[in-house]
């Protein structure tokens, strides 16, 4: 491993860490382009204390937006006896440590935590809409910057997002479906089905036990009306990575 001094196009003097031939810059936060648009992806040291935005749960961690940079973040940790109530706008703060495996280029905003996040407060929606609105997604963009609901694992190199909020005019609808729940929803012209991951919602919608559900019933039942949706890629499966939507959110 090799550290060195570097220029940053239009950010100045920083340091920047060589592994394997590969350069990241440490400290500060770098972009990645993705369909004519610029995310801020957060590049941690170890050590630090992340403090975070939780916008949703998953498998080994949880999703939310590191509130110094503005960043999409993955943080990984180990759940056992860990928090598992973290919510929405919770806020929460865990240490930074160097991660177990290599990187995943189809999760470029991963970072890994040495125990699950404690939370230290929380932001109602209209407060955390500051950290939210830069991270929509273009309007006239392919979610995730390409058609359909899945990619090829080969196809991604870790240059690109591989979660947004996508920003709703009408509300989603719920239905049971073989395996889960899908989510249905209109975007620009388009409606988009997909496979709805929020475990929050999901329990919520089997104690009640219907097959299916309006705008108006996630209304009543959730206590606010979604006009947001946490959309992000799966963990390669066959080769592939999917879409899901991974939470309801309500707009600021």
């Amino acid at each position: 491993m090799e550290l060195q001094d570097a220029l940053l196009p239009g950010r100045g003097p920083c340091l920047t860490r060589t592994v394997g031939g590969s350069t990241i810059f440490v400290g500060q936060h770098v972009t990645m382009a993705s369909v004519r648009t610029a995310v801020p992806v957060l590049v941690a040291v170890e050590g630090a204390q992340l403090r975070m935005l939780v916008l949703a749960a998953e498998v080994g961690g949880c999703v939310g937006v590191d509130l110094e940079s503005g960043a999409f973040v993955r943080a990984t940790y180990n759940r056992r006896g860990g928090n598992d109530d973290l919510a929405p706008f919770d806020v929460a703060v865990g240490e930074v440590v160097t991660p177990d495996i290599p990187p995943d280029v189809s999760r470029p905003e991963t970072v890994a935590l040495a125990r699950p996040p404690q939370r230290t407060g929380e932001l109602s929606p209209r407060r955390a809409e500051r950290y939210l609105a830069p991270l929509h997604h273009p309007s006239r963009a392919p979610l995730l910057g390409f058609p359909g609901p899945a990619v090829s694992y080969w196809m991604l190199a870790g240059d690109r997002p591989s979660l947004t909020l996508v920003e709703l005019v009408a509300g989603p609808q719920v239905r049971r479906v073989r395996g889960g729940w899908e989510c249905r929803f209109p975007w620009h012209g388009n409606r988009h089905a997909l496979p709805l991951t929020d475990t929050r919602v999901t329990a919520l919608l089997e104690e009640v036990g219907w097959p299916r559900y309006s705008s108006h019933d996630l209304h009543r039942l959730l206590g606010y009306r979604t006009r947001r949706l946490l959309v992000m890629l799966t963990p390669p499966r066959h080769g592939y990575c999917y879409k899901v939507v991974a939470a309801l959110l309500p707009a600021g």
